[in-house]
């Protein structure tokens, strides 16, 4: 019952607060829009004007990033064009100690992105957000990268926060929080067409509109992207059956309402297929594959409104369904057939996820020392199959949350978070963060950070078996079940991190620079750590440390030429007593030296080129593999653009990405035949 009075305020909250708005009036002051832009703040020294980069998702506060509680990096749109990216999950190999792995959980070309590694396959300890609303997957814990529906050319900014963050966005922001800035709809008007074509079966196609509808800026995008995926597996036998084909359409609208409000609402929708390599092949003879139509929509709604010029708020309302066809049809291996009979029959690992979230936040200016944010969030986690879990789960979370920034002088500056949460499942935890910076001088700052998070498990840990169906088995739809993984677990509890952190950020306006160094100590308990194929039961058995130095300088030695340069080193240990075996999976997206290192050159106002190196050294270790893997790959880029006249602007690109390395991507199933791909792309603009 709780539940559907949650829906029905949902929908409630949706449909009024554009009228609940225009209902009020106010000076105009207009800081409520300001306070969440982001942008450059600037500053006097040495009587020269210094651009210092502004943050908003450590602490949900517009912070410099000399004052932000937490290693941040910022990577904007101009550099995400120039290195001629054009998957998302690409972008970050720019940052320091963050690694980029693919697996086998939904396609064999499954991106999984995390902070300092651990696991690969089940990768469920980062939390990623677009605009502040997040796209992590309550059921399955999971961020499946190819299917958001979101254009690598509507990105206007990320922003990461490199260490725990639940004090800031609860649980699951374990090791550290993406949040990826659309441009505003009031960015820029016009139509963009562009195409993509390329090696791996790369055939894209991207259409932009922006514009304005009376007092409403709109931005809206339509989308197609296919890409083969890897070759063969090791050994060259086999097709690695993992390309993607997905549509995906994104609507971002913007309305001042009066000069006290202003609307926003985004809606986007998804479909495709992912392609799917059999799993199951020891238990069951394939007569059709298993490959899965995937459908993500959402609808996403804020309204932003200003009490004062010190006090401001703002109401956000979203919704996330995700949806999972795979279906196929197969007769039973010789050991099943051995006990249920010699039977073919239809199967499916349908499953359908929906999240709904509602938060406030309310943001205060007290004086020139002291500034706050506070709010409350109430979400709910719904996961359908009848394959996973049995049928229908269900988890209610309420979360409470608060951050504090007070400047002692113009010497120290303290900031004081903290979010307390409820969770129907998994229980009441409370994750904190205090963080002290003290100014050496006014461009350079050192961090002392304490911080604590934890990531509750999902629905499938929890409630979790995998019981497959067998549909029409003797063409009289009788149904058979198989349990393929019905392990018992007992009530799983949270896993808990205890993060110190040391780090230093300086701008050196000499030399046009910017520096940001982090040493790390992270003590990881309770981890769950065993596959989540629920064959074995899972446990909180696990601990390991993981300790290290990461940084990354940013230089623009002239107006023709910008470095940019990352370097990580972690040391993970897992030699603790109690520790189980399946500590060792955490080892897969780990490596022990990692960095980048980029070139951007402007060879005139039409031309660029840039060229990046990245490299992983000691990646995927484990009992079977001493040494792990290598990953070394140079990326050239170059752009020209081209006036046709006062209306029409065209922009010619091609990328060539060439593997230096003669090592598989992660796992040894992923291996491409050609070292070398290019990409060329052309987008029109009018």
């Amino acid at each position: 019952m709780a539940h559907k009075k949650f829906k029905r305020l949902l929908i409630t909250l949706v449909i009024s607060p554009a009228a609940f708005s225009m209902a009020m009036d106010a000076p105009n002051t207009n800081q409520a829009a300001q306070a969440t832009s982001f942008s450059m703040d600037t500053l006097e020294f040495d009587g020269e004007s210094i651009n210092i980069p502004m943050v908003l998702t450590a602490s949900r506060l517009r912070q410099s990033q000399l004052d932000a509680p937490a290693s941040v990096t910022v990577i904007e749109s101009d550099t995400i064009a120039a290195l001629g990216f054009k998957d998302i999950e690409d972008i970050f190999r720019l940052v320091p100690g963050m690694l980029v792995g693919y697996h086998s959980g939904f396609g064999n070309k499954t991106p999984s992105v995390s902070y300092h590694g651990t696991q690969a396959a089940e990768h469920r300890r980062l939390q990623v957000l677009i605009d502040g609303h997040s796209v992590f997957k309550p059921g399955l814990a999971r961020v499946e990268w190819n299917d958001i529906p979101l254009a690598i050319e509507d990105i206007a900014r990320i922003e990461i926060i490199r260490g725990p963050n639940s004090a800031t966005y609860g649980a699951n922001s374990y090791l550290g929080t993406i949040n990826i800035l659309t441009k505003h709809p009031q960015d820029e008007e016009g139509v963009k067409i562009k195409a993509r074509t390329g090696s791996q079966n790369v055939n894209d196609h991207y259409i932009n509109f922006s514009g304005t509808l009376g007092n409403t800026s709109l931005r809206w995008t339509l989308a197609h992207k296919t890409d083969s995926g890897f070759d063969t597996f090791s050994g060259g036998f086999g097709e690695n059956r993992d390309s993607v084909d997905s549509r995906f359409t994104m609507l971002r609208t913007y309305t001042q309402l009066n000069t006290k409000a202003s609307m926003e609402w985004q809606a986007g929708f998804k479909t495709g297929t992912n392609l799917q390599r059999q799993l199951h092949s020891d238990d069951l003879n394939y007569n059709s594959e298993e490959d899965i139509d995937a459908q993500d929509s959402f609808l996403w709604h804020k309204l932003n409104y200003e009490f004062s010029a010190s006090q401001f708020s703002h109401l956000q309302v979203y919704s996330h369904r995700f949806i999972r066809n795979q279906k196929w049809n197969a007769c039973l291996g010789d050991d099943l057939a051995s006990y249920y009979g010699e039977l073919c029959g239809d199967l499916n690992k349908d499953l359908d996820e929906q999240k709904s979230e509602i938060e406030y936040q309310h943001t205060s200016i007290w004086n020139s020392q002291l500034r706050t944010v506070a709010g409350m969030r109430v979400r709910l986690d719904e996961f359908r199959s009848e394959t996973y879990n049995g049928g229908n789960s269900d988890n209610f979370n309420t979360s409470v949350f608060s951050n504090v920034e007070y400047k002692f002088s113009d010497l120290y500056t303290a900031n004081i978070g903290a979010m307390y949460e409820d969770d129907e499942i998994n229980g009441q935890f409370f994750s904190p963060r205090v963080a002290l910076n003290v100014s050496l001088t006014p461009l350079q700052t050192l961090r002392f950070i304490y911080s604590e998070a934890i990531r509750a498990p999902d629905l499938f840990e929890q409630n979790g078996q995998l019981i497959f169906l067998m549909r029409n088995t003797d063409n009289t739809g009788t149904i058979l079940p198989l349990a393929f993984g019905e392990a018992e677990t007992d009530m799983l509890g949270s896993e808990k991190i205890y993060s110190k952190e040391i780090s230093y950020f300086a701008i050196i306006p000499h030399f046009a620079a910017q520096i940001d160094v982090k040493l790390f100590h992270e003590e990881l308990s309770s981890l769950i750590s065993e596959s989540l194929n629920h064959t074995d039961p899972l446990s909180n058995d696990n601990k390991m440390v993981m300790k290290g130095i990461e940084g990354q300088v940013k230089i623009n030695v002239n107006a023709a030429h910008k470095l940019i340069a990352t370097m990580a080193y972690i040391n993970s240990d897992l030699d603790f007593p109690g520790n189980n075996e399946g500590i060792e999976l955490e080892t897969r997206l780990s490596a022990d030296r990692s960095g980048s290192l980029s070139w951007i050159h402007t060879i005139s106002p039409d031309t660029q080129f840039s060229s990046t190196l990245y490299h992983v050294e000691n990646w995927n270790i484990d009992q079977n593999n001493d040494n792990g893997f290598t990953f070394s790959r140079l990326d050239l880029h170059v752009s020209h653009s081209v006036f046709l006249d006062s209306k029409y602007h065209m922009n010619l690109s091609a990328t060539v990405e060439h593997r230096i390395d003669d090592n598989p991507t992660l796992f040894p199933k992923n291996t491409y035949d050609d070292k070398t791909h290019l990409y060329v792309s052309a987008e029109l603009a009018f």
